[in-house]
């Protein structure tokens, strides 16, 4: 783990030096970070999703197109809202 952190340091180092422009290179980095935190987002959602047994398959079908839709507020939604869904199966099966 320090490893891959010392190489991901000195690589943006060694970037800002031959760009000679720091400030891009750190804007960069922010913004690749932050795409790396949306797609595990986007990611964690759908296996979220997948995995609720308590959904029906059409309400499963339901989140995954909103969340692929709208990959930042439906994976939002998703765990503010979706996990108490009120579309749930019940213990014989049946709706409720």
């Amino acid at each position: 783990m320090v490893i891959g952190v010392l190489s991901v340091t000195s690589m943006v180092t060694l970037l800002a030096q031959e760009s000679g422009n720091a400030v891009s290179v750190v804007v960069v980095v922010v913004f690749g970070a932050i795409a790396l935190a949306l797609i595990v987002l986007w990611v964690a959602a759908i296996v979220s999703v997948m995995r609720n047994d308590r959904l029906t398959g059409g309400g499963k079908l339901l989140w995954i197109v909103v969340i692929l839709g709208f990959p930042f507020l439906g994976s939002l939604a998703w765990f503010i809202f979706g996990k108490d869904a009120q579309l749930v199966k019940g213990a014989a099966g049946r709706f409720e």
